[in-house]
């Protein structure tokens, strides 16, 4: 199948969930860059975009893994899942991060004085993930699980959902600004030579860390965020609907 240069990488991410691994190895954002164009993404990362399309197109081609298509769940079925993987892989990975960094630090700080950046930042890193996740498991995701069901009154704070959805995606911006810090900090993620097993480890978990943040915020920039905004606008206009048929009605009148 023939990819269209044109189309945005977050689109082309959602028909296949595969092709966020080819970015990802590639250089392209497309999570937090996901409305710019293949030919757009590729001249910000100076990739080749006649290379990048040709692995596309041989992934389209080939055999898919049955991976859920979360462009057709449900908001509430989207949220769920993010919660009970995303949200839950966070939590683990800062719970191993907070004794490793800090061991690594003090073990090969002298030696690698950037391993004492490095814990600053990646302390900075779990603080914001961690407030920005309380508030979509509390706030954000309720609000939009709401919307879900179309047949209730909704009922929820006077202003519109899109004022938390900014808000989140400008957290997403500023987590993306630290993980970039954080792979530049760690040489691409690539221990040193001669590095111990924590050092390793805890190398390869920031990697794993920066691919799946890439991912989960690609769920939620690109499909249950722009969801939620139409869910609303839908429920405005229905609203609008319901209150233009009964004006000019008289109660107690038949």
């Amino acid at each position: 199948m023939r990819i269209d240069p044109e189309q945005t990488v977050a689109r082309i991410g959602i028909d296949d969930p595969r092709s966020l691994v080819l970015f990802d190895r590639f250089g392209l954002d497309y999570c937090c860059g996901g409305t710019r164009t293949l030919r757009q993404a590729c001249e910000a990362a100076g990739v080749d975009l006649a290379t990048l399309q040709r692995e596309l197109e041989a992934l389209s081609e080939s055999a898919s893994t049955g991976e859920r298509d979360w462009g057709a769940a449900t908001m509430t079925e989207l949220a769920d899942h993010i919660e009970h993987t995303h949200h839950v892989f966070v939590r683990e990975t800062f719970a191993r991060l907070a004794v490793l960094v800090p061991k690594v630090a003090g073990h090969h700080g002298a030696a690698h004085p950037e391993l004492l950046q490095l814990e600053k930042t990646v302390r900075r890193l779990a603080e914001e993930m961690h407030d920005h996740m309380i508030r979509e498991d509390r706030v954000l995701f309720p609000w939009l699980r709401r919307l879900d069901r179309k047949s209730e009154i909704h009922t929820g704070p006077p202003w519109s959902v899109r004022r938390p959805i900014d808000y989140m995606m400008h957290d997403h911006d500023e987590v993306g600004k630290m993980l970039r810090e954080i792979r530049g900090l760690t040489d691409n993620f690539t221990p040193p030579p001669g590095a111990c097993a924590s050092f390793r480890v805890m190398v390869s978990l920031l990697a794993e860390l920066e691919r799946d943040t890439h991912v989960h915020v690609h769920k939620e920039n690109n499909i249950l965020f722009p969801a939620g905004v139409r869910a609303e606008a839908a429920e405005m206009e229905r609203r609008g609907a319901i209150q233009g048929n009964t004006a000019g009605v008289v109660p107690g009148c038949t």
